[in-house]
C-alpha cells in the first residue's frame, strides 16, 4: 500500500513541473544587458512604479520562505551582493539606507544573462484524500540601463477527493537602481 501511494505522489509531481529557467528567459519582457557579478550588485528600489502593490522585497523573500510579507515598504530600498556564483545575499535597508532592516541569503547560479535562485517547493500530499504542491522560480537579471529584471514563475495545485485545481503564472518585474 505505501508503495503505491508513493507511485501516485511520484506520477503527481512529474504532471505538475515548474518553469524551467529558459522558459523564464523567453518568457522575460525587458532587454537584458550581458550578466557581469559586479553590475548585479547594488541598491534597487523597492516598489514598482505602476499599481501593483508587489515589491523587490516580497518577491525574493518568497523564494526564501513559506511566510507571506505583509508589511509595505515601498519606501524602502533592497541591497543585493553577489556573495560568489551560487550565493546571492539580500537586505532590506531603511528609509534612509543607513540600518539593516532583515536580510537573508538565496542559493542559486549563473545561467546565461540571469541569476536563477533554487526553485522553491512546498508540497503536502496525504494521498489519495489531499495533495497540494506550491513551487516557486525566481531569476535575476539587469537591463541595459542597470536595472534589475525579475521574471518569477509560480505553480499552485491542490487535489481534494479526486477534484483538482490550480494557478500558473509568470510575472516579469522592473525595479530602479538607485546606486552601486
Amino acid at each position: 500500500m505505501r508503495t503505491i501511494k508513493l507511485l501516485i505522489l511520484i506520477f503527481l509531481i512529474s504532471l505538475s513541473s515548474c518553469y524551467s529557467t529558459k522558459r523564464l528567459i523567453r518568457e522575460n519582457d525587458f532587454k537584458t544587458s550581458e550578466f557581469n557579478k559586479q553590475s548585479l550588485n547594488g541598491i534597487y528600489n523597492n516598489g514598482l512604479n505602476d499599481s501593483l502593490r508587489k515589491n523587490l522585497w516580497a518577491t525574493l523573500k518568497s523564494s526564501y520562505s513559506d511566510k507571506t510579507e505583509t508589511i509595505n515598504l515601498e519606501n524602502n530600498n533592497v541591497k543585493l551582493t553577489l556573495i560568489d556564483n551560487e550565493n546571492i545575499n539580500v537586505k532590506l535597508l531603511s528609509e534612509t539606507d543607513e540600518n539593516i532592516i532583515d536580510e537573508f541569503n538565496l542559493k542559486g547560479r549563473i545561467k546565461d544573462n540571469f541569476f536563477t535562485i533554487e526553485r522553491k517547493l512546498t508540497l503536502y500530499p496525504f494521498i489519495p484524500i489531499y495533495y497540494v504542491n506550491k513551487e516557486t522560480k525566481t531569476i535575476l537579471g539587469n537591463d541595459l540601463d542597470g536595472n534589475l529584471i525579475v521574471v518569477t514563475g509560480s505553480v499552485s495545485e491542490a487535489m481534494i477527493l479526486m477534484m483538482a485545481g490550480g494557478n500558473r503564472s509568470v510575472q516579469s518585474n522592473q525595479f530602479k537602481r538607485i546606486k552601486n
